[in-house]
């Protein structure tokens, strides 16, 4: 009787902590995200496990991607209000660069809004082949081509920076211009790691790596940020939005009726991988909000959202609500037909064992079974599950997974389930 008590407790609070929100009639949870004051904060939030997480927007310069050894990019942050200018494709010039030279170096370049992929930014913009960079086939690694200069347009503070070699990791050099010359150049190499995030952040001020600027690459699907777009097809403007995780796909649906608790899924062709499908486009023109509503497909699970407020740089408050839609739509999962099931301990322990908790309603003719997916699509782990009536457990040894985050997806009588698993 306990562990059943336990079981309903655990299916009702969920073993995960989130953020408790009001929820409205049409069963909308309503967010209150706040970047602060002149948007000082960059802010994540993760759909399904309703939890913002908000770092300092300003204590980085630039961000190294390294999701893995074979793909590479970098940003610029542009909280920092950066324009990045090629001062040269030859590397024996970085001790001739002088900014007076500025206006001959063309137009500056910026992190692209308008791409599907993270890593593509304003370096990668550069005349070699890779951005910065040529492919070198004797070695395999990409050798720095372009100097780049970067121009603080906050502070009228100038920096000289060059990637000089990439190989499972970044090696570089930048100096600060003082004002007269350019101070002693500093050079280092930041190797990709092994944390599960997109990119290794660099600060100028500290000379070193800054740590914990991202949550971990499966625990955030929306990132509130300031970014540069080519505004009203007039001018590089800098506003502030939504970037979107590579993990999801979005459509934005115009006009539609946002206060309802009914759903219509747009086609598969409206979804869009473009990092700025949401972006500034949901801020009224009239100041009005009522006609904008956006899908978020996250795995096998879609989400309608819609904004409702934004308090521009004065706060920084960025105010929406969204739904899990799967049941709107027609989708039926293991909880509302013939069984319910949890997971524990979630995260997992040291040695990573995880028990699925069962409470079969009705028999089925067939067994159902149990997948552990890794955040790249890949079975991990597969499991029979019994038909049997009542309540039962079934272990899972997944001592041989890696640290990392993983779904656990549950079949059952035709029907299917998915849940987030940590391993630790």
């Amino acid at each position: 009787m306990k562990i059943k008590l336990f079981f309903a407790a655990m299916l009702a609070f969920g073993i995960n902590q989130t953020v408790l929100s009001q929820v409205d009639a049409n069963g909308y949870t309503t967010v209150n995200l706040t970047t602060g004051a002149n948007y000082q904060n960059r802010v994540f939030f993760d759909f399904s496990d309703n939890a913002i997480v908000s770092q300092p927007a300003d204590s980085w310069d630039i961000a190294f991607y390294r999701n893995s050894s074979m793909n590479f990019g970098s940003r610029v942050n542009d909280a920092q209000n950066i324009e990045v200018y090629q001062a040269s494709s030859v590397p024996t010039d970085w001790d001739n660069i002088n900014i007076a030279n500025i206006s001959s170096w063309g137009s500056p370049k910026y992190n692209p809004d308008q791409t599907t992929s993270l890593q593509n930014g304003a370096f990668e913009q550069g005349s070699a082949t890779y951005g910065w960079g040529e492919y070198n086939v004797g070695n395999h690694h990409i050798d720095g081509k372009v100097i780049f200069v970067l121009k603080y347009l906050n502070t009228n503070t100038y920096y000289k920076f060059m990637i000089t070699d990439y190989y499972s990791g970044y090696t570089f050099k930048y100096a600060k211009w003082n004002g007269t010359t350019w101070d002693a150049t500093q050079t280092k190499t930041i190797a990709n790691g092994t944390d599960d995030a997109f990119f290794n952040y660099f600060s100028f001020t500290t000379n070193d790596k800054v740590a914990n600027m991202e949550p971990a690459k499966a625990s955030w699907d929306l990132m509130f940020t300031r970014y540069w777009t080519f505004y009203a097809n007039i001018m590089m403007y800098r506003l502030s939005g939504v970037i979107q995780s590579p993990n999801i796909s979005v459509a934005k649906v115009q006009p539609e009726t946002q206060e309802t608790a009914t759903a219509t899924l747009p086609a598969s062709t409206a979804f869009s991988n473009n990092i700025t499908t949401i972006g500034h486009t949901w801020k009224p023109t009239t100041g009005v909000y009522g006609d904008v509503v956006y899908y978020v497909k996250q795995g096998s699970d879609y989400y309608r959202m819609y904004f409702t407020q934004n308090g521009g740089a004065t706060t920084g408050n960025m105010y929406f609500k969204y739904k899990n839609i799967n049941s709107v739509l027609g989708t039926t999962d293991i909880a509302n037909k013939k069984a319910t099931f949890g997971i524990y301990p979630n995260p997992t322990t040291a040695d990573k064992q995880v028990t699925v908790l069962f409470d079969v309603k009705e028999k089925v003719n067939s067994k159902g079974n149990v997948e552990v997916y890794d955040m790249s699509g890949k079975k991990v782990y597969s499991a029979e599950l019994t038909n049997q009536t009542g309540f039962y457990k079934q272990d899972l040894n997944l001592s041989h997974l890696s640290s990392g985050n993983y779904l656990v997806k549950i079949s059952f009588g035709g029907s299917t389930e998915t849940k987030k698993l940590i391993v630790k």
